[in-house]
């Protein structure tokens, strides 16, 4: 009997626990470019070490361990392809995850060492690895920081796309991006939306190399998107008619969820003030994937490794009512968009002061 349990079970556990080693076997792959040079069809061992500069006996076993997961595949002699399923770690893929799987395989592995002292105190692991949060140890690792600033990028194309399908832009003319890291959302909507000017604001580190890269390209959007560096629990800029705030709270304790959205109910009331009487007032759109289903756990656990117990546990869209609630902001709709976030709709809930009386 205890022969057959653990036929049953060993196998599949000890796969499993192997998981660390294939993400990195993954990582690796990326930072090598496998999947790009290989974009051309099959090559053999010892020309993708000489074109990757690796050692031909460990690439091998590197190649072979993604064959048995079937990411790439074998030819009869004994060449290795990218299985067109996992065409999305071409550098140059239109839906590429190549960043995501480095930062999943790479930092964020890294901090899931501290997991058991987060699951004994509920205090965020990458802390306790990396000697600081998240951000600011970023802001020390040009190379981490890199990578998690484009793998925001690859996470953010889907909403992006879902948000400048569902929303009317014609009334707007110009949307703030709060976090918007290197403005892909923005560049997403400006490009369908030519009347639209944005602004994106994150932090200084990314708002310089956001506006250099974009400055090399040519400013391909006309000049119309730009970069603001702030601390978007002190303020963010005003004049947007509207403001977008996406993938942001999740990462953050109710309490600094709350900073972030003063920041912005202080900028709509302001640019309201200044306008005139009985124009719309700005809006914000709260955009945020909601753990309310039981495969979402893996993602959770993953935000309280990195940021602790506590930070954006939004199950229900329930959950954000009353977070917009308590940040004295009106909910006007909420829309579940195709990329699997739900957008929240919202306006200042306090009465505006009027241009003329300042009350």
């Amino acid at each position: 009997m205890h022969q057959t349990h653990d036929t049953l079970g060993g196998p599949r556990l000890a796969a499993l626990a192997s998981g660390g080693c294939i993400s990195r076997v993954l990582a690796v792959t990326a930072r090598l470019g496998l999947a790009d040079i290989l974009n051309g069809g099959f090559m053999t061992p010892d020309d993708l070490a000489k074109r990757t500069g690796t050692d031909r006996d460990v690439l091998l076993r590197i190649l072979q361990v993604l064959a048995q997961y079937e990411i790439f595949e074998r030819g009869p002699d004994g060449t290795f392809a990218l299985a067109e399923e996992f065409a999305v770690l071409r550098r140059d893929h239109p839906h590429s995850v190549r960043n995501r799987c480095i930062l999943l395989a790479e930092t964020y592995d890294d901090a899931f060492g501290a997991l058991l002292s987060t699951a004994r105190t509920g205090r965020p692991g990458f802390d306790e690895v990396f000697g600081a949060p998240l951000y600011e140890y970023l802001e020390g690792a040009p190379d981490a920081e890199q990578v998690f600033d484009a793998a925001m990028a690859e996470l953010a194309r889907s909403a992006a796309e879902a948000v400048a399908e569902e929303f009317d832009f014609s009334p707007v003319r110009r949307v703030v991006d709060i976090g918007g890291g290197n403005g892909t959302v923005l560049s997403t909507i400006l490009a369908g939306n030519p009347h639209l000017e944005g602004l994106c604001v994150d932090r200084p580190s990314v708002c310089a190399r956001s506006a250099a890269r974009m400055a090399a390209a040519g400013h391909p959007l006309g000049g119309r998107l730009t970069f603001h560096p702030a601390n978007i629990f002190e303020a963010v800029a005003d004049g947007g008619d509207l403001y977008l705030l996406k993938n942001v709270l999740h990462d953050w304790p109710w309490h600094l969820c709350l900073r972030v959205l003063a920041s912005a109910r202080n900028a709509m009331t302001r640019t309201a003030a200044s306008r005139v009487p009985g124009a719309a007032p700005p809006r914000l759109i709260v955009l945020e994937p909601l753990l309310d289903q039981e495969a979402d756990s893996v993602h959770a656990l993953f935000r309280t490794v990195v940021s602790g117990s506590g930070a954006g546990d939004f199950e229900t869209p329930e959950d954000m009512r009353r977070l917009l609630a308590e940040a004295d902001l009106e909910l006007l709709s909420v829309t579940r968009l195709s990329s699997g976030h739900h957008a929240f709709e919202c306006t200042p809930r306090i009465p505006l002061p009027s241009p003329q009386t300042g009350q």
